[in-house]
């Protein structure tokens, strides 16, 4: 099963964090597997943000050839940026290309940087940290979960919004003592009701409980 991993990173501790880190600027990823020696192409900065200083700041970096407003919406703006020659990937995003992570999402500001990262398992993912360590990234990892196969979700009698439900309790502390969250909050990250996710978790732990202990229902 492929492991995901959230990190935080201080943001002056690789170069794409260096290049992008402006006060007023919130700076967003979509998905995307680091390649070649490239750095990235597209990015977004959500809205608030003063953007004459934030463009001219990015634009005086050695690195950077170029950089291009796309498309500006009430909440956040694409950029594309166009970087020199010899502006290659090194640090964190070199040591993502190294170990094939997949990046499913980030967010940035001038102090830190959090990913949400995909690792085919948790060897590749165990391997990244060490590389980081080796190299002197210094990365937190933040929470670590599993994604399992559909065939793995149906030995445990779950389905797939039961699997999620529970994974997304137990990753929010919901069965911790005390609480760290609540019920209206982890069914508002979901987009359902209070008493459809508790439903939904009560459903799940039945089932958990049935095929573990070899119980009826």
């Amino acid at each position: 099963m492929t492991t995901i991993a959230g990190l935080a990173i201080p943001s002056d501790e690789f170069s794409l964090g260096e290049v992008l880190s402006h006060p007023s600027a919130r700076i967003e990823l979509t998905q995307f597997v680091p390649i070649g020696n490239h750095l990235l192409p597209y990015f977004w900065v959500g809205a608030g943000y003063d953007a004459a200083a934030f463009e001219r700041q990015v634009r005086s970096d050695p690195h950077v050839a170029s950089l291009t407003d796309l498309d500006g919406s009430v909440t956040k703006t694409l950029y594309h940026i166009e970087w020199t020659d010899d502006a290659e990937l090194d640090g964190l995003l070199g040591v993502f290309r190294d170990n094939d992570i997949l990046v499913e999402e980030a967010e940035g500001t001038a102090t830190e940087w959090r990913f949400q990262i995909r690792a085919h398992n948790t060897g590749v993912l165990e391997a990244f940290q060490r590389e980081c360590l080796d190299r002197d990234i210094p990365i937190e990892i933040t929470q670590v979960y599993h994604n399992p196969t559909e065939t793995e979700i149906d030995s445990y009698g779950l389905t797939p919004k039961q699997y999620e439900a529970l994974a997304l309790a137990f990753e929010q502390g919901y069965f911790t003592v005390p609480r760290e969250s609540s019920l209206t909050e982890l069914a508002e990250e979901v987009g359902i009701s209070r008493q459809a996710y508790s439903r939904r978790l009560q459903r799940g732990l039945r089932g958990i409980l049935a095929e573990t202990f070899q119980l009826d229902e």
